[in-house]
């Protein structure tokens, strides 16, 4: 039973990168664009619905097999001390990508000019999406 709660954890964590990835992603791409292309700006957010549409339902799925685990008898096995450390090892690993990205746009200021929401948007991005990348390759089986 634990095997497989943990198996369906992974599963959800694996389909919430995803939607993130294909939901924030061509927002930058669509902000880089800049409203030239009308039928590529559709497109884009059309991909961007379906990944949301994938995001929300999986976050939804992961919140209620969280809190089903929670008040269950199973959850001292399933958040033992190595699940606690692999969640602090992926936020950390998020905290340095972020880190780095914001040395990069600093360091790239002086001979660029790029506006502060693509700084913002790609900054978020790319922190999110390595937490949650790092948080699928700790929980690895």
């Amino acid at each position: 039973m634990i095997e497989k709660l943990d198996n369906k954890r992974y599963k959800l964590l694996k389909w919430i990168t995803v939607g993130w990835a294909v939901w924030f992603g061509p927002l930058i791409l669509k902000d880089m664009i800049n409203g030239e292309f009308i039928m590529l700006e559709i497109l884009i957010g059309f991909i961007r619905l379906i990944g949301f549409v994938a995001l929300i339902i999986n976050l939804q799925k992961y919140v209620r097999l969280r809190s089903k685990v929670k008040y269950s008898r199973l959850n001292g096995a399933l958040n033992n001390e190595m699940h606690q450390i692999y969640k602090y090892k992926s936020v950390y690993v998020g905290f340095n990508v972020v880190l780095a990205t914001v040395i990069l746009f600093f360091s790239l200021s002086p001979f660029l000019q790029i506006p502060a929401k693509l700084v913002c948007e790609i900054t978020l991005y790319l922190g999110v999406l390595s937490s949650l990348i790092a948080g699928l390759f700790y929980n690895r089986d």
